[in-house]
């Protein structure tokens, strides 16, 4: 009989006192592999709907969020800057302009929805 108070007791202290909410976000690492793949996916997709006649690159990647839900929901957040580059050019990669009126800095936030048994991956939103 007691341990149906006590149960309940534990779990309600160890749900408080868990860093992370369950189904919430929780921060990770920049260097995970899915989160690197939503990133890559992001940069692209930002470069195809912008107007602008040339690629941006990420400068920095400030923080990286991750939600498991249908399956997984990625925020990143990152400093975007411009290249030398012209759109539609072939594969190259490019650097970032050491100019900075040229690299004309700017920050993003990409949420991107990944459903790897699937293999669907979408830009959510973008905000930058």
């Amino acid at each position: 009989m007691m341990w149906k108070i006590v149960l309940p007791v534990l779990a309600a202290v160890f749900a408080v006192g868990s860093a992370a909410l369950v189904g919430g976000f929780t921060d990770i690492d920049v260097n995970d592999d899915g989160a690197q793949n939503a990133l890559n996916f992001a940069v692209v997709e930002h470069n195809r709907q912008s107007n602008d006649m040339y690629l941006s690159q990420v400068a920095e990647v400030v923080g990286v969020k991750r939600q498991v839900v249908a399956g997984l929901k990625y925020i990143i957040t990152v400093r975007m800057a411009k290249t030398p580059c012209r759109k539609g050019t072939a594969n190259e990669v490019c650097a970032i302009h050491q100019d900075p009126t040229e690299a004309r800095p700017y920050q993003c936030e990409f949420t991107v929805l990944v459903v790897p048994w699937r293999s669907e991956i979408k830009m959510l939103k973008q905000k930058c």
